[in-house]
């Protein structure tokens, strides 16, 4: 199948571990986490734990086409695809005029994209939403045209929306339709939960693939479970203790960067995903929430996994 399916840019969550973990798991491909423009001119040390240190798309976020262009030639050497978040909603981005903002000026978007045409060696994409208030179908996305990003990726909200409510998959066909047109590639992003959405969208939308973000989180198989879906008609569920064990490959990845008292409250917001709709699991994440280093949380999972199948982390 030539359609793709890859990781969304997730900020706090799309660490080289979970891009590491996604790939294997049958990503197409992954996104860092959404960089900032400043952070990354200014050398903040935020911002530095964050870039990258092995080449992968980058996504990030600014409200100034020079410097946005500025901070793509200081990631040349690391971006593989540079992708302009003009779709986040949260305030403390679209406060400075950067994320979902963007949409207010979409001629800054194109002029962005171009900029970083001219800059850079890789391609250039842009993600969006619908519109601020309502559907802008047409103000937003013919002066993107104009300016021939390799890709758009569509998130099927409104900035309003936020996250609520259920993404408008046929308006993506709309904004998919009209990219194709002139030949750019359409993802598609929004509700992408479980292996049957993410066939679904793929099949019934002229999508040249789709990002999953939410869905992902504690849930890295779903890109393979998502590709058997299509090719084969069905998938195999994950066993308490493969996701478990899966836990502690991702745990102990992390550990190795960041030390095992800092991977474990990083992972207290991942640990939800891996224990989804399983039984045990409400009293396993009371549990996890005690321990403070990778033998307690082995020793936790002790109850659930045999010996014999517990990973060598």
């Amino acid at each position: 199948m030539d359609k793709q399916i890859g990781l969304s840019p997730m900020a706090g969550y799309t660490d080289e571990v979970m891009r590491q973990l996604s790939l294997e798991c049958g990503a197409d491909f992954v996104f860092s986490e959404m960089i900032s423009v400043e952070g990354v001119l200014r050398g903040s040390g935020k911002t530095d734990e964050i870039i990258p240190s092995a080449p992968t798309r980058i996504q990030l976020f600014g409200s100034c086409v020079s410097r946005m262009a500025k901070a793509a030639a200081r990631l040349n050497g690391i971006a593989t695809w540079i992708d302009i978040n003009a779709g986040c909603p949260v305030r403390k981005v679209t406060r400075r005029g950067a994320g979902s903002a963007l949409l207010r000026t979409p001629e800054k978007i194109a002029e962005m994209i171009v900029a970083l045409k001219e800059t850079v060696d890789i391609p250039v994409s842009v993600k969006i939403r619908l519109g601020i208030e309502n559907i802008e179908t047409e103000e937003i996305i013919y002066p993107i045209l104009k300016a021939k990003p390799k890709a758009v990726f569509i998130h099927g909200r409104t900035v309003s929306q936020g996250y609520s409510g259920a993404a408008n998959w046929e308006e993506i066909e709309r904004i998919t339709q009209i990219l194709h047109s002139e030949g750019i590639l359409s993802y598609g992003s929004g509700d992408m939960y479980s292996p049957e959405a993410i066939a679904r969208a793929l099949r019934q939308y002229s999508v040249d693939g789709v990002v999953v973000a939410r869905g992902a989180i504690g849930n890295p198989w779903i890109f393979r479970q998502a590709r058997d879906l299509i090719e084969f008609g069905s998938y195999d569920n994950l066993t308490l203790p493969e996701r478990l064990n899966y836990f502690l490959i991702h745990f102990g990845r992390l550990a190795e960067a960041v030390g095992e008292e800092q991977a474990v409250r990083d992972l207290r917001k991942s640990f939800a995903g891996y224990t989804r709709n399983i039984r045990h699991a409400s009293n396993l994440r009371s549990e996890y929430m005690k321990c403070n280093s990778l033998s307690e949380v082995k020793e936790l999972f002790r109850n659930y996994i045999p010996e014999r199948q517990l990973s060598k982390y």
